[in-house]
């Protein structure tokens, strides 16, 4: 059996379910609808995030402690903070690198979540965080819009 035959074999549950639905997608657009479909619980995930900071967030004082210097992904800083019990957290910040970030022991601003400190971002960066959800919007929609074009 050739590597062809093993992702078509893979997908033939997809393009079933479709079928009950009245759809007759092509392998590829079986595909397409997958890999659209990742993106978009991950793209889910991101904003989830954000509107619970939105909603409860509190804002307090970090400290960049390191570089992530990422694989094939932009540096990105290693961010420390305390919450209101002093408890210290550290994560990795979603967004590359700047001017501020690139420094260790530059102090920024974090915004967190009480109840899971563990859900913290960088704060004060919207068009950072604007084109970080424009990227994944792209890269979700993108094979989302391959399913209507590919026959």
């Amino acid at each position: 059996m050739n590597v062809s035959a093993l992702f078509e074999a893979a997908l033939m549950p997809f393009q079933a379910a479709a079928r009950l639905v009245g759809l007759n997608p092509s392998i590829p657009q079986t595909y397409f609808f997958l890999v659209a479909a990742l993106f978009a619980s991950w793209l889910l995930v991101q904003l989830y995030g954000d509107f619970v900071l939105l909603r409860r967030g509190r804002r307090t004082a970090g400290t960049v402690v390191g570089i992530d210097p990422g694989d094939e992904s932009p540096n990105r800083p290693i961010i420390r903070f305390k919450d209101v019990s002093g408890r210290e957290f550290t994560f990795t910040s979603v967004l590359s690198c700047n001017d501020t970030t690139r420094r260790i022991g530059a102090q920024i601003e974090v915004d967190y979540d009480p109840a899971k400190p563990s859900r913290a971002r960088e704060a004060g960066r919207p068009v950072a965080e604007l084109l970080y959800l424009a990227l994944l919007t792209f890269i979700t929609g993108l094979p989302l819009a391959a399913v209507f074009v590919v026959r």
